[in-house]
């Protein structure tokens, strides 16, 4: 996973945990105030860098392709070299024997050391041909590999953003329906204190009544 993104996401965690903890904390309350816009705000710099590391991700899949590509053109080159310079030792070595075809040992010679030439010629591609087929599929292995990897760590990763994000909004929600019941708890004070006043209220004027 590219370090670079990995810190600026960590970042954004870090200014969400600094906002929530710098927050104004509620007199006898185990709460903080938050201000719901700078939250939304934060929370928008997480979401704008988690597709950015996702975008990495499919990068290095769409790579993979290429690097694969530009392997096999570079083996395929590597043997239509090899394959042509065995031409010419084969051409050259069919010279020499046309030249000496009037001499009996000549000849002889000569279509020996060109059937030694071809055969050596033969193995030699043929080791190259092995080497370059296991080279590329070496790198097409790493390569599956690597992707693999790097998709595994971004869902783990991704997927732990969404249980922190998602434990983040049931800590708000938490937040928000104590403070709603410390609310309805004040008005029911208050109202149950208007109550009483009214009722004394009433005994008084009923008392006054009696002693007219």
């Amino acid at each position: 996973m590219n370090e670079e993104a990995m810190l600026k996401i960590d970042a954004a965690i870090d200014e969400i945990e600094n906002y929530v903890s710098g927050a104004h904390r509620v007199p006898l309350l185990e709460k903080v105030l938050v201000k719901d816009d700078e939250l939304f705000h934060l929370m928008d710099n997480l979401r704008n860098e988690i597709p950015r590391e996702v975008s990495e991700a499919l990068e290095v899949c769409h790579r993979r392709d290429e690097i694969i590509s530009v392997a096999q053109n570079e083996a395929d080159q590597i043997i239509e070299r090899a394959n042509k310079e065995a031409q010419e030792i084969i051409d050259k070595a069919k010279l020499f024997a046309q030249k000496t075809v009037d001499e009996n040992v000549l000849v002889i010679q000569a279509k020996e050391e060109a059937m030694n030439v071809k055969n050596q010629t033969e193995e030699s591609v043929k080791k190259l041909q092995d080497e370059t087929t296991a080279w590329v599929q070496q790198q097409r292995e790493e390569t599956d590999a690597y992707v693999k990897q790097q998709r595994e760590e971004n869902e783990a990763y991704v997927k732990q953003l969404k249980e922190d994000a998602e434990r983040y909004a049931v800590q708000m929600f938490d937040h928000v329906l104590a403070n709603m019941n410390s609310a309805i708890n004040a008005i029911h004070n208050d109202v149950g204190g208007v109550m009483q006043a009214m009722n004394q209220a009433k005994e008084q004027i009923h008392s006054a009544n009696k002693k007219v």
